[in-house]
């Protein structure tokens, strides 16, 4: 399995399809992978100073969490899960990345599209729908999936959750992110079958600390529960 992300990686970094995209990029860390996992994160893309520069999702190279890392550290928590990786990731001769707590399991987490967008005049640019078409049409996104495996699939943010549905799942969803997590909350968690692989997925408010959507669905006990309960049946 190890084996078989390594290539993953190495192809993903090697990837200059997008024009417009950053080709800086780190190679990801194999050893920040924990292959027992059960949580599969899925973001909109790479942030401009964490793996992108560190090879470590969360982490920035001066090995510090960036602020969406720690605010979903908040909410993974209370599923006893982390985004600190099973063992502690030497970045550089004086840096290092923390291994996880006791008691704690590590997540997953990749992206949409697999490069930084660069920015605009409102911070990061968002990926356009050509550059989502074209990084999912790679395979990236399903291949980790089937890898790893995971028992639950978390699409944090709207355009997660959007660009999953229409390209991977190729299903129709609710207009608003907060809409469809009520329904996930009142009528369950549905299954799907992401090439060969089956597994709970379920959508999230985006961590960033400018969302308030985020920290009302940290107080929803009713999708904690749902969530811990498919854990559990691991």
């Amino acid at each position: 399995m190890s084996d078989v992300l390594k290539a993953l990686y190495v192809e993903i970094n090697n990837c200059s399809t997008c024009p417009l995209m950053d080709k800086e990029k780190s190679l990801r860390v194999i050893e920040a992978v924990d292959f027992n996992c059960d949580v599969f994160i899925i973001s909109q893309a790479l942030a401009e100073s964490q793996l992108r520069r560190s090879g470590v999702n969360f982490f920035s190279a001066m090995g510090t969490v960036g602020n969406t890392g720690g605010n979903l550290e908040k909410f993974l928590n209370r599923l006893d899960r982390t985004i600190y990786p099973p063992v502690e990731i030497p970045i550089s001769e004086n840096v290092k990345i923390p291994k996880r707590q006791d008691g704690l399991l590590s997540v997953y987490n990749t992206e949409i599209t697999q490069c930084y967008p660069g920015k605009s005049r409102k911070g990061d640019r968002v990926p356009s729908k050509e550059e989502i078409s074209a990084c999912v049409g790679k395979n990236f996104l399903i291949r980790e999936i089937n890898t790893i495996k995971p028992k639950l699939l978390l699409l944090m943010g709207r355009l997660s959750r959007d660009s999953f549905y229409t390209h991977v799942l190729k299903e129709s969803f609710p207009k608003s992110l907060s809409e469809h997590i009520k329904d996930v909350t009142d009528i369950g968690i549905p299954t799907v079958k992401v090439g060969e692989h089956s597994l709970s997925v379920s959508p999230i408010q985006h961590a960033s600390g400018a969302n308030p959507e985020f920290y009302k669905m940290l107080k929803n006990e009713k999708l904690i529960a749902l969530l811990r309960d498919i854990l559990r049946l691991r």
